[in-house]
């Protein structure tokens, strides 16, 4: 992945919108969390002014504001960032945080505004607002039932004024989740949240519970230990996972009067959204790097490799130049022929590494037609034959009834060609393909009388870059192998062997014959 498409992947994957305009005010580009954030397709923004983005009196007045900006070069908020509202298409008006940074290219000045939406943050404010109003009902209900119990005496003034600030911490730390109080027998003093429900805990009656007899069994340990640190003193912070979500806590310890931590707050939210769009990035990271470890490798590979075919192919080329005699035509011959077996060679290279990358890619799919297979064996064949010694044959045995089998050419022609080039390579004798037909199953099969594989090294025999200790000088990537195995996936199809150390190899590949 180059630089330029690796920041256009993080531009289009950014959570919040991002939009770009020249100094004209015209959007230039726009990324996908933006477009939603409006409503508007890409087409329908891009070479607008972006005024058509805010309501009045905005819209009127920020051409205005460009201009005098950059005559005056005073900001009202260019690199200063302030709180406005958007229009989306369909009229309705939200709020949102806009941070706008300024940078030059070519001469020409461009303005990058970065759109973080404040609908939600604006919405748990309200909630505050009406939690906060609640609690101080619940506080003056209180302060009531005392007064008319008991004449209040110093202490139980303390006590009021310290539950009064409790509630209030609440109210201005509630998440979007929920929130706990807790006292030294872990009893639930206070709990409220949006998010009671989907922890399990229901609408019945809270308040006096024991809070670990609510949760599930699978985090009742790490949350119990959690809270006892708290009431010595220690805040924590910790995470886990009910029902498929997943959820951040913070719980920090309430002094009560002489300084004694007599309750504690526990403050969940939930990070299911935040948490996958971290798998995402992370996972996008991880296969960006293997990718790159992958080419990495394989140019360090190919270049060995490539030597010696093209060495080849250059002295033979030369060669042939000096065989200008009727009577040299053998000799012209077995080179050309030398020259042909080499390029397929270097083909094969080329193929293995441009179809590991597809499939690392994801772009590898099984479309499967129907397929004279005699013929296309036969052609297979024809084509192999190029890569052999003169000495070596080729022999068919097909012993499958059906003539047509829905199969994807292209896969399985890939798998073939890697197949009995390994059997060329690795033997001196001749080569059998053969086909069996049986309990709805087809066994296409290649088999040599070569090298053979020893015990140990068939343990890793299907691993990318792999090569056979007893392979030697042998051409080869170290990537066939891998490939045939994965394209069988693709096709959901079984790749089995059998070897033995200087008696030959047979690969099988069997497909579930489908009607």
């Amino acid at each position: 992945m180059t630089s330029i498409s690796k920041y256009q992947s993080i531009f289009e994957t950014a959570i919040d919108g991002v939009i770009v305009i020249g100094n004209r005010g015209l959007i230039e580009e726009i990324n996908s969390s933006a477009l939603a954030l409006f409503g508007y397709t890409k087409k329908e923004v891009i070479g607008n002014n972006v005024s058509m983005l805010m309501p009045e009196p905005d819209k009127s007045s920020h051409d205005q504001y460009i201009s005098n900006y950059q005559k005056t070069r005073k900001p009202k908020i260019i690199g200063i960032g302030r709180e406005v509202e958007g229009q989306r298409k369909d009229g309705s008006i939200f709020p949102f945080r806009l941070a706008v940074s300024e940078y030059e290219v070519d001469n020409k000045k461009f303005y990058t505004g970065i759109i973080h939406d404040l609908t939600k943050e604006k919405e748990n404010e309200r909630y505050i607002k009406q939690y906060s109003e609640k609690l101080e009902s619940k506080v003056a209900e209180r302060t009531a039932l005392l007064k008319h119990e008991i004449e209040l005496k110093e202490e139980a003034q303390e006590a009021l004024i310290a539950s009064q600030k409790l509630y209030e911490t609440i109210a201005v730390n509630f998440p979007n989740g929920t929130i706990t109080v807790l006292n030294s027998k872990l009893e639930i003093v206070f709990m409220e949240g949006s998010e009671l429900k989907e922890l399990g805990y229901g609408t019945k009656r809270l308040v006096g519970e024991n809070y670990i007899d609510l949760i599930p069994l699978d985090v009742q340990d790490l949350v119990k230990a959690k809270v006892a640190e708290v009431f010595k003193g220690n805040e924590e912070i910790f995470e886990f996972g009910i029902n498929q979500k997943a959820y951040k806590a913070r719980c920090v310890p309430l002094f009560g009067i002489k300084g004694k931590i007599d309750q504690i707050l526990l403050v969940i939210n939930n990070v299911t959204r935040e948490k996958h769009a971290e798998d995402e990035i992370y996972n996008a990271l991880k296969k960006e790097k293997q990718l790159n470890e992958l080419k990495t490798r394989f140019v360090s590979m190919a270049s060995h490799e490539f030597r010696t075919p093209l060495s080849s192919i250059l002295s033979s080329a030369s060669l042939i130049a000096k065989y200008n005699l009727e009577s040299q035509q053998d000799n012209r011959i077995k080179h050309i022929i030398k020259i042909k077996r080499n390029v397929q060679n270097l083909n094969l290279i080329l193929n293995d590494f441009l179809s590991l990358e597809k499939i690392e890619g994801g772009i590898i799919k099984n479309n499967p037609e129907p397929i004279e297979l005699s013929e296309f064996l036969n052609e297979l064949v024809e084509e192999s034959e190029q890569l052999t010694d003169g000495n070596q044959k080729l022999l068919t045995e097909f012993n499958h009834k059906k003539v047509l089998f829905k199969l994807d050419h292209f896969l399985l022609r890939n798998m073939l060609n890697n197949l009995l080039s390994n059997a060329i390579k690795y033997s001196s004798e001749d080569i059998i393909l053969r086909t069996l037909e049986s309990n709805s199953k087809l066994s296409i099969e290649v088999q040599d009388f070569g090298l053979g594989i020893s015990e140990e090294d068939q343990k890793s025999l299907f691993n990318r870059f792999f090569r056979a200790s007893n392979a030697g000088t042998i051409q080869g990537t170290g990537l066939g192998l891998n490939i045939v195995r994965r394209y069988a996936n693709i096709m959901d199809a079984e790749v089995i062997f059998e070897s033995k150390l200087n008696e030959g190899s047979k690969f099988s590949i069997i497909f579930k014959i489908k009607e």
